[in-house]
């Protein structure tokens, strides 16, 4: 059983493959056709992710993360992760992180190889949902009280629902160039099915610790 920092690296490597994988001819269109779908209404993705999610634990949460990074485009990267495809072989950059490793990737016909585990500080410090909703707050201009009453309609789903209800949440939040750290999400949508309330608290703490403090009259 792999530890938790590996799960994290894990989580990371699969979001760098489902980048490349969008840059191969009608992948990315077979991938987004998945968004808010359970697994078994997904087989046009199974031929893409089926070898390295079957008998994994919350395997809805990667396909749901796999069509989202899809319908997103190829814009849409997570800082850290992001593979420059003008090379047959590409590099992992950090663009937006100077300071964070450079992890080499193997050609695009081949899997993404897992980075290094991050440490328990460096991974909390990514933005979950909740910081991502709070910066759609503070830089996009979204109602704070309208994106604090989404919030909390989205740790109180099911996570049937919560599935369905992303892209919608994800579509606006693309729309104001904001891009969610997928390698995060995908951990919490995966930790999700065990420790709905502890992942629902995170994001709570998240918003609330970046979003504007409310006024009181």
């Amino acid at each position: 059983m792999p530890t938790t920092a590996e799960h994290r690296a894990s989580c990371d490597a699969f979001v760098a493959h489902i980048h490349l994988l969008c840059a191969e001819p009608g992948v990315r269109v077979r991938l987004s056709r998945g968004r808010g779908r359970p697994v078994e209404e997904c087989a046009p993705m199974d031929r893409y992710l089926a070898r390295r999610t079957a008998h994994r634990a919350g395997r809805r949460a990667y396909y749901t993360v796999a069509s989202l990074i899809a319908s997103a485009g190829p814009q849409a990267h997570t800082p850290g992760v992001r593979p420059d495809l003008d090379d047959d072989t590409s590099t992992v950059t950090a663009k937006d992180d100077p300071g964070a490793p450079h992890v080499a990737l193997v050609p695009l016909t081949e899997p993404a190889p897992a980075p290094s585990p991050p440490g328990p500080e460096t991974w909390f410090a990514r933005p979950n949902l909740g910081a991502t909703l709070a910066t759609a707050v503070t830089t996009a201009g979204h109602s704070a009280e309208r994106t604090e009453d989404l919030l909390s309609v989205l740790t109180r789903l099911s996570d049937d629902q919560l599935h369905r209800r992303l892209p919608a949440t994800v579509t606006r939040l693309l729309k104001d160039s904001i891009t969610p750290d997928w390698g995060v999400l995908l951990h919490d949508l995966v930790q999700r099915l065990h420790r709905r309330d502890q992942v629902g608290l995170r994001w709570r703490d998240a918003f609330y610790l970046a979003a504007p403090e409310p006024r009181h009259t």
